[in-house]
C-alpha cells in the first residue's frame, strides 16, 4: 500500500499493477492474501479477498473505516511513498532509450546504395531504382531529424521515500545484493550508478522513474538527464552503416564502368557540345576539336590492326580491328604477299598432282599406266620437280627435316645434298618412282604438315606488317568497341581456319579492309597525338534520354558519396573513441560531486 492524496486513502498494488480494494476490506488484509480480480475500463477490481466477496458486503451493512494500524501490509510512517507528480520524459531522457538504434539510419543507407545501383542497372529499370533511393532517402532523413511526438515520450513518475536494500544475501549473489526497493516497487538502476546509490539509502528522497521502474534520476545529482546534456552520446552506430554504404556504392560504381567518360560527357553538356563533321581528311584537319564535342565522320579508310589484342575483347575481323579506323592522305597499304606462300602452294599442288594421277596422262605409256592401275600402285611421274620445290621452300638445313628424309629414301640416296646435287645435275630426268597406297598417302600427309608451317608462320608475320600506321592522318577509336564498317561479319575467326584457309582469309580480308568505307559517330572523350604525328580521336556513342541522364548523375553521386564516406569515417573514429570514454567521464563526476569539489547539476524545478 502506497499513501495517497489523504491520510485516510490508500493505494493498493499487486507487484507492479496498482488495483482497486474497497476501504472496507482493509480489515481483511493479512500477511499473505487471497485475491480475485475482475478488469475494468481503470483498475483491476478485487472481488474476493481471504474467502471474502463483494456478494457477501452487499448483505452486511458497511463497517466503520478500520485504523490504519490494522492493516499490515502498510508501512509505518517514515515509510510512505509518495507519488507527488507526474512528468514527460525530456529529449535527452528518449535518446538514451533509443540507444543502439542503427536500424533508424538504415533507411538512408539503402537509399544511397540503391541510387549507385540504378546507374548500373539496364536504363529501363533506372528510373524505377531512383525513384525508390529517393523515396527512402528523404523518409530515412525526416525519421534521423524528426522530434518525437508526445504520444512517443513516456510518462515518469516522481516520488519521495526512502531507498532501501531488502534481503540478507551473500557476497556472490550480487544480482541480489545490488537490489534496491522503495515501498513494493523493486528499482532498476543504470550499471554506473551502482558505486552511488547506497549514498541515499535509508534517506527521504527523491526518486524519478519510469513505469517499467527503470530510474532516470535520484537524490541532488544522480539524474540521466544532465548526463545527457554535460556529457552527450557518441551514436557511431549509424556513421558506421553509412560509411559501408557508401564505400560499397563508389566501388560498384568505380568498377562497372569507366569514370573518365561520364565526367567528360557531363563537362560537356554543361558547357554546350558543338557538333562537328567532316568527309575529307583535309577538313578535319582543319577543325578546332575538343573533348565533349560531337563529331560526324564519313569517308574510306583502314581498319586499323593493333600491335597488341586486349585480353577477354572479341575482333570480327581479325586481324583486322574496324572499331579504329586509320583516316590519312597516305597511299593505302598493299595486300599482303610471299613468295614462301607461292613456294608452298607450288609444292603442294605438284605432290597432289602426281598422286592423283588420272587416265589419259602423258607422262607415262599407256601400257605403263594399265600395269600400274592393275597393281594398284601410285606413280610419281616428275620425281625431280618434287625434290626441287622442296628444297626452293626449304632453303635451311633445319626445315623440313622429316620430308627431305622421306624422299632421300624414296629415291635410295645417300643423302639430301646427295639428292639435292643428283636432280639439280638432271640426274632423276625420267625416273619414276612407284609407292603403295599407303606410302603416297603418308608422303601427301608430311608434305601438308610441312607446308603449314610455312602457312601459318607467314599469315602472322603478314599480320604483323599490316600493324605498322602510316605517319600523320586520323587514328579514329571507338571506347565502345562499336564497329565503324558495314561489312557481314565472317562466321569463323581467321585462326579458326586451316592452315592453308588462312592466308587466304586474310588476303580477302585485306582486299575489303584495307581501304573500306566508314561512318564514325559519337562524343569526342580524347584527343592525343603520338610521334608520327597521327591524331588519335576516341568516341563514345552520344547518350540520349535515360543513358543521357545516368552520364550526368554519375559525376554529383560519386562525390556525394565520397563526402558522405570520408565524414562519417571522421565521425565514427571521433565517436567511438568519446563513447569508450563517456562512462569514465561520468563516474569521475559524481566522485567529485560526492567529495563536494564540485557543485552538482541543478536537479529541474517540477510544479
Amino acid at each position: 500500500a502506497l499513501a495517497g492524496d489523504t491520510p485516510s486513502q490508500h493505494r493498493y498494488f499487486l507487484d507492479n499493477q496498482e488495483v482497486h480494494l474497497p476501504a472496507f476490506w482493509e480489515q481483511y488484509i493479512a500477511e499473505e492474501n487471497s485475491l480475485e480480480l475482475i478488469k475494468t475500463a481503470s483498475l483491476p477490481l478485487v472481488v474476493a479477498i481471504n474467502g471474502h466477496t463483494l456478494a457477501e458486503s452487499l448483505d452486511n451493512p458497511r463497517l466503520p473505516q478500520p485504523a490504519q494500524a490494522a492493516a499490515s501490509i502498510r508501512r509505518s510512517e517514515g515509510e510512505q511513498v509518495d507519488l507527488y507528480g507526474v512528468r514527460q520524459e525530456t529529449l535527452a531522457e528518449h535518446r538514451l532509450q533509443q540507444r543502439g538504434g542503427g536500424y533508424i539510419a538504415l533507411p538512408v543507407a539503402i537509399g544511397l546504395l540503391l541510387a549507385a545501383v540504378a546507374l548500373v542497372v539496364p536504363s529501363t529499370l533506372m528510373p524505377w531504382l531512383l525513384a525508390l533511393a529517393a523515396l527512402l532517402l528523404v523518409w530515412g532523413i525526416g525519421c534521423l531529424y524528426r522530434k518525437p511526438s508526445n504520444k512517443q515520450l513516456k510518462e515518469i513518475h516522481l516520488l519521495r521515500g526512502i531507498p532501501k536494500r531488502w534481503g540478507l544475501f551473500g557476497e556472490s549473489c550480487t544480482e541480489q545484493l545490488n537490489n534496491v526497493s522503495i515501498g513494493t516497487l523493486d528499482l532498476i538502476y543504470p550499471a554506473h550508478w551502482q558505486p552511488y546509490i547506497h549514498k541515499d539509502l535509508g534517506q527521504l528522497t527523491e526518486i524519478e522513474i519510469y513505469l517499467n521502474r527503470h530510474v532516470v534520476r535520484q537524490g541532488r545529482f544522480l539524474s540521466l538527464n544532465d548526463e545527457a546534456t554535460q556529457f552527450p552520446l557518441q551514436p557511431w552506430g549509424r556513421n558506421a552503416l553509412f560509411s559501408v554504404a557508401a564505400l560499397l556504392g563508389l566501388l560498384l560504381l568505380l568498377t562497372s564502368q569507366s569514370l573518365s567518360v561520364p565526367l567528360k560527357i557531363s563537362s560537356a553538356w554543361l558547357h554546350g557540345p558543338q557538333t562537328l563533321s567532316a568527309d575529307s581528311v583535309q577538313q578535319l584537319a582543319a577543325m578546332p576539336l575538343q573533348v565533349g564535342d560531337v563529331l560526324d565522320l564519313k569517308g574510306s579508310g583502314m581498319c586499323h590492326v593493333p600491335a597488341l589484342y586486349q585480353e577477354g575483347e572479341r575482333y570480327p575481323f581479325l586481324p583486322f580491328d574496324c572499331s579504329t579506323i586509320y583516316w590519312g592522305t597516305a597511299t593505302p597499304m598493299a595486300e599482303p604477299n610471299s613468295d614462301i606462300i607461292d613456294n608452298a602452294a607450288s609444292l603442294q599442288a605438284t605432290v597432289n598432282r602426281q598422286l592423283a594421277a588420272q587416265e589419259g596422262d602423258n607422262a607415262v605409256s599407256p601400257a605403263l599406266a594399265s600395269a600400274i592401275q592393275k597393281s594398284g600402285m601410285i606413280l610419281l611421274n616428275d620425281f625431280a620437280a618434287i625434290v626441287l620445290k622442296t628444297d626452293a621452300l626449304c632453303g635451311q638445313k633445319n626445315e623440313c627435316v622429316r620430308l627431305k628424309n622421306s624422299l632421300v629414301n624414296l629415291s635410295n640416296s645417300k643423302s639430301w645434298s646427295a639428292l639435292l646435287k643428283k636432280a639439280r645435275s638432271g640426274g632423276l630426268e625420267g625416273i619414276n618412282v612407284l609407292m603403295r597406297p599407303a606410302s603416297a598417302h603418308q608422303l601427301a600427309t608430311i608434305v601438308n604438315n610441312a607446308v603449314s608451317s610455312f602457312y601459318n608462320r607467314e599469315t602472322r608475320k603478314a599480320a604483323q606488317l599490316l600493324a605498322v600506321t602510316p605517319p600523320g592522318g586520323f587514328l579514329i577509336s571507338s571506347d565502345e568497341k562499336r564497329q565503324w564498317v558495314t561489312h557481314p561479319q565472317p562466321t569463323l575467326s581467321l585462326y579458326e581456319y586451316g592452315p592453308q584457309d588462312q592466308w587466304r582469309e586474310l588476303e580477302n580480308l585485306s582486299r575489303m579492309l584495307l581501304n573500306t568505307p566508314f561512318r564514325a559517330h559519337g562524343v569526342i572523350t580524347d584527343i592525343r597525338s603520338d610521334a608520327n604525328g597521327t591524331r588519335h580521336i576516341t568516341l563514345h556513342s552520344q547518350p540520349e534520354g535515360l543513358s543521357l541522364w545516368r552520364y550526368l548523375l554519375m559525376p554529383p553521386l560519386l562525390l556525394t558519396l565520397g563526402i558522405v564516406l570520408a565524414v562519417n569515417v571522421t565521425l565514427f573514429v571521433r565517436r567511438w573513441r568519446s563513447a569508450r570514454a563517456r562512462i569514465p567521464a561520468i563516474q569521475r563526476y559524481y566522485e567529485q560531486c560526492i567529495n563536494h569539489k564540485i557543485m552538482p547539476f541543478d536537479p529541474p524545478s517540477h510544479p
